[in-house]
């Protein structure tokens, strides 16, 4: 696709964050290529785990460096002779893919916050683990812009370059909540914490039975596992009040001012995909439990019933959270104005 982007005299020169559809790319492009790197030397070295998972260090560099490719594409002439759908088919997999990787990532955080440390089922130190899964939800975000990106990719008339079109976006819309049917999903979602919230906290206070293997008492664990339930609550409550495009009253000094875009969606999209792939994953593996396939820790199946509200209560809020995220983008959405400034002085025409 050819285009001539011509800047309106009157156009505001863009922030880095407002033109990321142009160093997104780029970025996916060198830290891709750097983590393949170094998961292909560590495999090297006898490391062939990747984000806890054995015997996938090689495969994973291949499908990074692959993406890495794939990524610079987006951004050079010959990519745009390649088969458009293989290049978004291409991206969109390797996106997913990281971001899969990364599904233990809430309960690393989880524990990080209530014992300070992190480790592995066998008590080791999980460290590295969490540091692979972090850089893998970093990629997988760069390579979900990248795609967005390529789909507004162009082979600018006024400099001879690809890149993507950015847009000058006019004043936001009015804040206006969710529609009833997305109110409701996200209600429910809060409600999803009741059957693990409640049940751990149970175990937290010593009742027997709820916790596999039994539960030291742990009041204070009990409280911070509360504490950052309502955080979860109030992002997703926040996605579909009008209170979570302008700051309220209750939040001076900020009171009245329009709360940044990016500030409830980047969170949103870097935990969503962890919480819907943990309790998809959970369920799937409670069911294999539950017909003797599978055997967890000695051996005698036994996780709890805290172990089987699990799987609910996190995919039910991911699953939540990413349906008011979709709301929330599309209502606070911008109304594009005018094409951003090429940064090249357009040529005379004869």
């Amino acid at each position: 696709m050819v285009e001539d982007v011509l800047p309106r005299s009157d156009a505001t020169p863009l922030s880095p964050r407002q033109q990321w559809p142009r160093w997104a790319p780029f970025a996916a492009t060198a830290v891709s290529g750097t983590l393949a790197g170094a998961v292909a030397i560590g495999a090297l070295a006898g490391q062939h785990a990747l984000a806890g998972l054995p015997g996938v260090a090689i495969p994973g560099a291949v499908v990074l460096l692959v993406g890495a490719v794939f990524a610079v594409a987006t951004v050079r002439p010959w990519g745009l002779r390649l088969p458009h759908r293989l290049v978004s088919v291409v991206v969109w997999t390797v996106a997913g893919l990281c971001l899969a990787g990364s599904c233990w990532l809430l309960l690393d955080l989880s524990q990080l916050v209530v014992e300070g440390t992190i480790t592995d089922r066998d008590g080791n130190s999980g460290w590295l683990q969490f540091g692979e899964r972090l850089a893998l939800t970093a990629v997988g975000a760069l390579f979900v812009a990248t795609a967005l990106a390529w789909r507004r990719t162009t082979l600018c008339a006024r400099c001879g370059h690809v890149h993507a079109v950015v847009t000058v976006a006019t004043e936001p819309p009015d804040p206006r909540p969710a529609s009833r049917r997305v109110q409701l999903i996200a209600y429910l979602g809060c409600l999803a914490w009741l059957p693990y919230g409640g049940l751990h906290t149970l175990g937290a206070l010593g009742v027997q039975g709820i916790e596999p293997g039994g539960y030291e008492p742990q009041l204070i664990a009990a409280v911070a596992f509360w504490a950052a339930i309502g955080l979860a609550i109030f992002l997703l409550l926040g996605l579909v009040s009008p209170w979570g495009q302008v700051f309220p009253w209750w939040a001076p000094p900020l009171a009245g001012r329009r709360v940044p875009r990016f500030l409830p969606i980047v969170p949103v999209w870097l935990i969503a995909p962890t919480f819907v792939l943990y309790g998809l994953g959970s369920a799937v593996f409670v069911l294999l439990l539950a017909s003797g396939l599978v055997s967890w820790g000695d051996g005698d199946g036994d996780l709890g019933l805290v172990g089987f509200a699990q799987p609910i209560s996190f995919a039910g809020y991911g699953v939540a959270l990413v349906i008011a995220a979709i709301s929330y983008q599309l209502r606070t959405r911008p109304v594009p104005a005018v094409f951003a400034p090429c940064p090249v002085a357009p040529k005379e025409r004869v």
